[in-house]
């Protein structure tokens, strides 16, 4: 499968908002969200690379680099204060795993059976769920390694505003209600949510979109046997 034009041209533009917010970052007197920024870059790079081998599309490509560009926009204090009525933790968790969900379903997509209810669809989106939810698991990790190392504070390696309320009152409330589990568990929810809702877009892209596009694709084909054997006839 040969690279879609123009993906070179959003992973550019990915790369170029990550260095743009590393720079506001500095300038805004944030850095925390630096080492994010980073990693982002380099996994821009990475799904650039793989893009071939593993059947990524446009789509696909652009929701993963907006899920991580959500969390990297926390450089405006929006973990702090959200400028959308829900708390912005869950949108870059639901737009960060949504992809995801994605990503491992287009992959195996070609395991997928037309019939709508069948074990080998039932096996490959029990295979998908836990794949991404695998994902969202090593980003939980890492935020418990990171507040082992660094303590609290900003960005996804510390534990601050974002992951829970970090008032004196609020951290009494945390710790009577369970700490960190509350923001673990309300992460590990969205990212369930995003990984559903994800999969269930490409479940009826499957069941809705496949079929007709499969049947495009043989019509096209007859009309390009029919061409080339009517052109064979008048050659001979």
């Amino acid at each position: 499968m040969a690279r879609d034009k123009g993906v070179w041209l959003i992973a550019g533009f990915s790369i170029i908002i990550y260095l743009l917010l590393i720079i506001i970052g500095y300038l805004r007197g944030v850095t925390a969200f630096t080492a994010e920024c980073v990693i982002f870059i380099c996994l821009t790079i990475f799904y650039y690379v793989i893009y071939e081998k593993v059947n990524l599309t446009p789509v696909i490509f652009t929701l993963l680099s907006i899920g991580h560009i959500t969390h990297a926009l926390g450089i405006f204090g929006f973990y702090n204060i959200s400028p959308l009525p829900i708390g912005w933790e869950r949108i870059t968790h639901f737009f960060g795993m949504m992809p995801f969900a994605m990503f491992f379903f287009n992959y195996f997509k070609h395991k997928w059976d037309i019939k709508i209810i069948t074990r080998k669809n039932l096996i490959m989106i029990i295979v998908v769920f836990f794949a991404a939810m695998g994902v969202g698991q090593i980003a939980e990790a890492s935020e418990f390694w990171g507040y082992l190392n660094f303590g609290e504070g900003k960005g996804a390696f510390m534990f601050g505003h974002g992951d829970g309320v970090m008032t004196a009152e609020g951290k009494e409330i945390m710790d009577i209600q369970g700490g960190g589990w509350i923001n673990s568990g309300w992460d590990i929810t969205w990212n369930m949510i995003g990984i559903i809702f994800g999969m269930f877009i490409m479940i009826l892209f499957q069941w809705f979109i496949r079929p007709k596009k499969e049947e495009l694709d043989l019509h096209e084909l007859e009309r390009l046997y029919l061409q080339d054997k009517k052109g064979y006839s008048q050659k001979f």
